[in-house]
């Protein structure tokens, strides 16, 4: 992977941005600015499942107004979506057979986007969490004449939307509470401490040393090499396991190295928390809510993993029409018409307490 040493300092901006700021809308438009900046692209979304039920996706991102509007229209023709949602993997559409123009089942959604915001090419590339399809992010280039992704520009990609995939999954993660934080100056002291990652610091540490791996942790956090994780610390002692999150202070402004001033933060996760982040959707509560069966529950969950009908029709042991059939049943339940509004639409319900 190559970029120029300007771009490589806005890939290096955006990064610190993203471990120094909440997840948000405007930091979904900030780093589309930058982005588009480092790989010399004009359009940038994000795709995510909403909070509610709704006919289409989710969307954030750089569009111009007129594209809303004509994209909503034939959303449920989007066949490179529906790749990724299918296959859990990424999409390029100059390498994509169904973008010939002599596939005229995709002709109406290509028209129908091309003429409100014509490109050249659009790369989407799937967020997952714990093997659950949660979100997809989308880089087009403008213009019919702009050039093609190359490799290297897919690679600059894959490496910049990995953190920022970190970032969105990580802001689902509830944060601990004041007792679980501390403030760390630059070399790595501690300047001020709660009561319950004190205690940890000092089951692992003891009173004095807050330990090799994590010293090295905090520094390749604080230095690079920029990788997916340098936020984290995992530590396993007396048959318990304790993971800890860096964060920078001030990663815009003055940089206070100086011993005794707090740089960064560091958070001992709940553990328990994590877990329970995992199971995105409560199943009960949707089956309650669309009086799913139980072999509806089962096909249900067989797509939001990603797969077709015939691995669903293996796994529970009945044939693929049935399959086919307890989808239909599905579509007409949810008021939804595709695995990919399925995975992008359907409500993540609350757990009860």
């Amino acid at each position: 992977m190559y970029l120029s040493t300007e771009k490589l300092g806005l890939a290096r901006d955006l990064i610190t941005t993203l471990y120094a700021r909440p997840f948000s809308e405007a930091l979904v438009l900030e780093a589309a600015q930058s982005l588009c900046r480092i790989v010399d692209a004009h359009y940038f979304s994000l795709f995510r499942a909403p909070l509610r039920k709704r006919s289409v996706p989710l969307r954030i991102g750089n569009n111009p107004p007129e594209y809303g509007p004509a994209y909503d229209s034939v959303a449920r023709e989007d066949f490179l979506l529906h790749h990724v949602v299918t296959t859990h993997g990424e999409c390029v559409l100059h390498q994509t057979p169904q973008s010939d123009p002599s596939y005229p089942e995709d002709q109406n959604f290509i028209q129908t986007v091309q003429s409100a915001r014509p490109i050249s090419d659009h790369f989407y590339v799937p967020i997952t969490m714990h093997r659950m399809l949660i979100g997809v992010w989308g880089l087009a280039r403008a213009g019919l004449k702009s050039p093609i992704y190359t490799e290297n520009d897919l690679d600059v990609i894959r490496f910049i939307t990995g953190f920022l995939s970190d970032a969105f999954t990580r802001s689902l993660v509830p944060p601990p509470v004041e007792e679980d934080a501390a403030y760390l100056d630059y070399q790595g002291h501690i300047v001020q401490s709660g009561v319950k990652i004190q205690e940890t610091f000092d089951t692992l540490f003891g009173p004095d040393d807050l330990g090799t791996v994590f010293k090295d942790s905090y520094r390749n956090f604080l230095h690079g090499p920029f990788k997916v994780g340098m936020d984290r610390v995992t530590l396993h002692a007396q048959n318990a396991t304790y993971s800890f999150l860096f964060t920078l202070l001030r990663p815009g402004g003055i940089p206070f190295r100086l011993e005794g001033i707090p740089y960064a933060s560091v958070r001992l996760l709940d553990l328990a928390a994590l877990e329970r982040v995992s199971h995105v959707l409560d199943w009960p509560a949707l089956s309650g809510i669309y009086s799913l069966t139980t072999r509806e529950d089962q096909v249900l969950a067989g797509i939001f993993k990603g797969h077709s009908n015939k691995m669903i029709a293996y796994r529970l042991g009945i044939d693929e029409g049935t399959v086919k059939y307890y989808t239909y049943k599905i579509f007409e339940k949810t008021g939804l018409h595709s695995r990919t509004e399925l995975v992008l639409n359907l409500s993540p319900a609350k757990k009860p307490n």
